[in-house]
């Protein structure tokens, strides 16, 4: 690919954090909070955050996502809250769950939120105790990126996100072994490091998202060879 800039839906892929909200939303309503949005990342203006950073909304079925993307423009319009919605899954209790990924919505928003979603047809779970555990997460979203050098784009709606293009699809556990690879090899390591796809007219495109709130185009460069490298091996 040599787009200057390309806009596409598509996926990302990423381990992270969960856990029921402790924040008192007043929702019966399941909701799971993201603890550690971007747990490669050494920095400290993220962890320090005391904000929601993303919510789950978890749904009783694995929805299509047509239908979640739907909802969200609803229920955006019907309740007049303002923030940024995706369709997603993950793992819960070992077993695979639909959810509605929230950004930029404070706690107090998320019970007229589940009840606009509940109004278009999205049945939720019950709210219970969910203690903290580990998951992969998809997500579907849009992205709009901008081309910096070949191979690498930055993202024109999130600061301090970029993607690395990769000439084939990763399976997690081999992504999660080069990805920690690299990271034990250079001194620059603090970067978060997730899998994504998205579309051009040839098909599918693969590329290695970066969240590093100090980087530019050497950084972005050096870790992109490092990962050219490593799949040369595979």
């Amino acid at each position: 690919m040599d787009h200057q800039a390309l806009s596409s839906i598509g996926t990302i892929s990423k381990k992270e954090n969960l856990a029921s909200v402790e924040y008192l939303t007043n929702s019966h309503a399941l909701i799971l909070e993201s603890l550690f949005p971007f747990p490669g990342y050494n920095g400290t203006t993220v962890p320090d955050r005391t904000d929601p950073r993303a919510l789950f909304f978890v749904t009783k079925s694995v929805n299509n996502d047509d239908k979640i993307i739907r909802a969200i423009r609803s229920a955006r319009q019907a309740s007049g809250l303002e923030f940024d919605g995706a369709p997603g899954h993950i793992t819960l209790q070992n077993n695979p769950t639909g959810v509605i990924r929230i950004k930029n919505l404070p706690y107090d928003q998320a019970a007229p939120l589940a009840t606009a979603f509940e109004k278009e047809g999205i049945e939720l779970m019950r709210d219970r105790k969910v203690p903290e555990y580990c998951s992969i997460i998809h997500i579907t979203k849009y992205f709009q990126i901008m081309k910096m050098i070949h191979g690498i784009y930055s993202d024109q709606n999130w600061k301090n996100m970029f993607y690395i293009e990769i000439p084939m699809k990763l399976k997690w556990n081999t992504f999660e072994k080069i990805t920690m690879d690299i990271k034990h090899n250079i001194d620059i390591s603090s970067f978060d490091a997730a899998l994504t796809t998205m579309y051009d007219a040839s098909g599918i495109l693969d590329f290695v998202r970066i969240y590093d709130e100090h980087s530019d185009v050497e950084k972005l460069d050096f870790i992109r060879k490092k990962y050219l490298d490593a799949i040369k091996y595979l």
